[in-house]
């Protein structure tokens, strides 16, 4: 990965090349969980996570009228255990296993051939671009996925708007620093709007409503200041 003449990477590109860099990406060459790993998550420790999802899951799809197709999709799923039990689980009730098409969206090729030795099963399917997933209901699990997820990170002082980078000018000794930035226009209506997602008795609707405003909210942001 190559550096700008500042050193200075935005956190969102140092969180990327942590975990996903090709060669020495975090999650790219190594299984990280379970006790050979780096690091436990709930569906390792116990089937009991992992099955109470999957009939929380046949509840869900009851909600929204049964469908006879629906997509049970996981973003990120590690070494792949949740959807092993999960599958595990709901063949025992035959009118949503049969229903049910369980797809996987996976970044680190690694991870992908880790979940396919651990799910041997026809109702896997694995998928790269998750803007290419069918037209049927979908639902989405994501068990510490977004954790992973690279992230901008502002924040405010009396003389304006600043954002966080990491210096890499001496890679042994990686810092924090900041920069300031043009402020932002939208900013009071961006605080008022994450603001009124707390508001009590907001119907599910007006809050969907709510949150697709401030995202777009912040996408306009975060468009001006790459401009």
């Amino acid at each position: 990965m190559k550096l700008a003449k500042t050193n200075n990477l935005p956190l969102d590109q140092f969180i990327n090349f942590a975990l996903y860099d090709k060669d020495k990406g975090f999650y790219m060459k190594k299984n990280p969980f379970g006790e050979d790993g780096d690091f436990i998550t709930a569906p390792n420790i116990t089937r009991l996570f992992s099955e109470i999802i999957a009939i929380w899951t046949i509840t869900f799809w009851k909600s929204i009228g049964s469908p006879k197709k629906f997509n049970l999709l996981e973003l990120g799923a590690g070494n792949g255990e949740m959807m092993k039990v999960i599958d595990e689980t709901l063949i025992n009730f035959p009118e949503c296993y049969n229903a049910c098409s369980f797809v996987i969206h996976e970044k680190s090729d690694f991870l992908l051939n880790e979940q396919k030795k651990n799910l041997n099963s026809k109702k896997f399917s694995w998928l790269k671009d998750i803007e290419k997933i069918n037209s049927n209901p979908t639902i989405f699990l994501a068990n510490e996925f977004f954790d992973a997820v690279p992230i901008k990170q502002f924040f405010k002082k009396k003389d304006g708007w600043f954002e966080r980078f990491v210096n890499l000018s001496n890679p042994n000794k990686a810092e924090f620093k900041e920069e300031k930035i043009k402020a932002l226009k939208e900013e009071r209506e961006l605080i008022i709007n994450a603001k009124s997602l707390t508001d009590v008795g907001m119907s599910s609707k007006e809050a969907r409503h709510k949150i697709n405003e401030l995202i777009r909210g912040i996408d306009k942001c975060i468009a001006q200041l790459n401009q």
